[in-house]
């Protein structure tokens, strides 16, 4: 008998908005809405300039990320990513969607991470 193929589809970004200043919003295929601080995503980046490519270790100090950063641009990567060129000129992480997901601010994902 032949092995099956499983094939996971993860949600997907609907749309992304600048909600406010300092607050980004995406919906999501599933129908999730999800909220994030700028400044949490930025300091949350994945690229190996803030996040050691060896041990793991954020190389982002804490309090280091200036509280005006603001997405100047956000692009799609693929199917899997997002890419965010930020005012402080850094561009380089790409923000997977499971990543994204992980790091949901709203209401509903903050209360499952407290339970």
């Amino acid at each position: 008998m032949a092995a099956g193929i499983i094939i996971m589809i993860s949600a997907t970004p609907k749309s992304i908005k600048q909600v406010d200043e300092s607050t980004l919003g995406i919906v999501w295929s599933d129908g999730h809405d999800s909220t994030y601080s700028v400044k949490n995503l930025r300091e949350h980046c994945p690229c190996a300039h803030c996040i050691d490519e060896w041990s793991g270790k954020k190389m982002i100090a804490p309090g280091s990320v200036a509280d005006d950063i603001r997405p100047k641009n956000i692009k799609a990567v693929g199917l899997y990513a997002v890419q965010f060129y930020w005012n402080d000129g850094h561009d380089t992480g790409l923000y997977t969607h499971e990543l994204l997901r992980q790091l949901c601010e709203c209401s509903a994902c903050k209360s499952q991470g407290a339970a």
